[in-house]
């Protein structure tokens, strides 16, 4: 089911699965990779909504969702906590690729009592790090699994641009390391062996954070569940049950 969900100037498409109103089963948030793309989690539903009420979205400027301008960091997760009310979701779990893993991850911070747990996969992290960025540029002339646009929709390089830029300023705030290290929520912070994104700085997440697990999936690429989609799937459960996470 598809609902428009009004914050602001803009309006912010979402899709919710059709059984949602099967109380036993826990809302899982699910935040795309980006910026500048719309829902890039849709083929990823399907593998797990028979144990979640699935939430997706395109976020604000890309895909169904309003073009206004208004796309710092902040906003973003104004957005998602708009995307929580508008459904009346007392607290969900939230599961976040690439870029989305970064923007739930602040989410989290912001509103941790209302986040029960994180799967941050194959994220950006919290650095500005040249070494990286030269090394993920030479890693992009290799061949990857799946095109960089996401669900038929083009990139918005105007939110590309001023997320990156709000990025860099909001990663600068004096409190975020440390609000990392305190945040008491279970994480499992995944990352692809292959990514052409280096994961020196997924593994220092995941060894900042108090409550996380660390998983290094082999001979996976940035987009996991097109290659080794069991692999991805059972990584995910096996966590929640490991955790009894519900």
């Amino acid at each position: 089911m598809e609902y428009f969900v009004p914050n602001g100037t803009a309006r912010i498409w979402t899709h919710i699965n059709d059984d949602s109103k099967n109380c036993s089963k826990p809302y899982l948030f699910m935040y795309g990779g980006g910026p500048g793309c719309s829902d890039g989690l849709f083929e990823v539903d399907p593998m797990i909504n028979h144990h979640f009420n699935t939430i997706r979205f395109d976020p604000r400027g890309c895909g169904r969702s309003t073009e206004d301008g208004q796309y710092d960091i902040e906003t973003a997760i104004d957005d998602v906590e708009a995307i929580r009310k508008f459904y009346g979701i007392d607290s969900w779990h939230m599961l976040g690729h690439s870029w989305g893993a970064d923007i739930s991850l602040f989410y989290a911070i912001n509103y941790t009592q209302h986040c029960k747990s994180l799967v941050h996969f194959c994220g950006h992290s919290v650095h500005n790090d040249a070494d990286w960025g030269e090394e993920c540029a030479k890693r992009q002339d290799d061949p990857e699994e799946l095109p960089k646009g996401s669900n038929g929709y083009p990139m918005n390089y105007d939110v590309l641009d001023k997320q990156l830029s709000s990025y860099w300023k909001y990663i600068q705030a004096p409190m975020l390391l440390k609000n990392i290290a305190i945040l008491q929520i279970p994480v499992l912070v995944i990352c692809a062996e292959n990514d052409p994104r280096p994961i020196w700085t997924n593994i220092q997440l995941a060894n900042l954070l108090p409550n996380a697990d660390l998983k290094i999936l082999p001979e996976c690429g940035h987009f996991t569940w097109v290659t080794h989609p069991d692999l991805l799937i059972k990584t995910i459960f096996d966590w929640f049950d490991n955790n009894t996470i519900v």
